[in-house]
């Protein structure tokens, strides 16, 4: 079984540090909905995914070309994408790109001579990534919807792609059931989540429990990541749990990778080191399955 998505363990009436970007942002939700995907959203139209500081009160980009160039900074972040990912494989395929954020994936994507369909639960991720397609002159539908309930046919999509997602979303065995629904038998899928066993889950855990003494208000690791972890939701898998959610799903796990950004995972450490812990405890679980084609 994989963890429930994080939920917060105050104390009953207990007030929350308002300069901490994740916690108020989630008690803004709440003070508006009790419904869980509702808050969801809140928080993600509050806190747009723009790959801007957390901290920052502006985060939507001020030009056509601060946001075209969103594409290149997770790019230049991210050694899986850069080194490892064949975007070439996307060529004549129908694409499902589920969390567009900025749009900045979609329409990489698109680029490579995909046919793109875009999803996100929020407006501000719609608005973003028509006006992304649009200055970029490319075709790319977008819909805003919840992935739990996607208002699209069945075996419609020969790939789906989602990059930091799905963890974000409520009941995440749903989404996988709807990722299922959408792919055309024998399609391929490719999602990253966060990693469980990861140096940074546990060095940050023990930070916040310990040293800024959080195990001493009730918080345990999972909770604790409500103070530092973007989304009303967030949950953390091993790659076991996450075959399982998949196998679950009806869906064939096909090869599981760790990754994580260019900054150090541990700050001093030499190259060949930072590297090889990134492979085995970064911090980010990229899982690629297929959908079995039945008799």
């Amino acid at each position: 079984m994989t963890q429930k998505p994080a939920t917060p363990e105050r104390g009953e009436g207990e007030k929350t540090d308002p300069e901490n970007p994740f916690l108020s942002t989630r008690e803004q939700a709440e003070g508006q909905t009790v419904v869980g995907q509702q808050r969801n959203r809140l928080w993600w139209e509050t806190k747009p995914m723009t790959y801007a500081d957390w901290e920052a009160e502006e985060r939507l980009p001020r030009s056509s070309e601060e946001l075209t160039a969103i594409e290149n900074q997770i790019i230049v972040q991210s050694p899986f994408m850069r080194n490892r990912l064949d975007w070439s494989q996307f060529d004549g395929l129908d694409v499902l790109d589920i969390g567009c954020g900025s749009g900045a994936l979609a329409t990489r994507i698109a680029k490579q001579g995909a046919s793109v369909t875009a999803v996100d639960l929020t407006q501000t991720a719609v608005d973003l990534t028509h006006e992304n397609a649009k200055v970029q002159k490319l075709d790319v539908d977008v819909i805003r919807c919840d992935v739990e309930k996607l208002p699209i046919e069945s075996d419609k999509f020969d790939f789906v792609f989602s990059w930091g997602v799905l963890h974000h979303t409520e009941t995440f065995e749903n989404a996988l059931k709807e990722v299922n629904r959408v792919l055309k038998p024998s399609g391929r899928s490719l999602i990253m989540v966060y990693y469980r066993n990861s140096i940074v889950y546990y060095l940050h855990g023990f930070y916040w429990l310990i040293f800024k003494g959080y195990m001493f208000r009730g918080y345990t690791i999972n909770g604790v990541q409500d103070l530092y972890t973007d989304g009303y939701f967030h949950r953390y898998f091993s790659a076991k749990e996450m075959g399982a959610c998949i196998e679950a799903a009806g869906l064939k796990p096909t090869r599981f990778s760790v990754t994580q950004y260019e900054k150090k995972i541990l700050p001093g450490i030499p190259k060949w080191l930072d590297t090889y812990l990134k492979k085995k405890f970064g911090m980010c679980l990229v899982a690629e399955f297929e959908k079995p084609v039945t008799s």
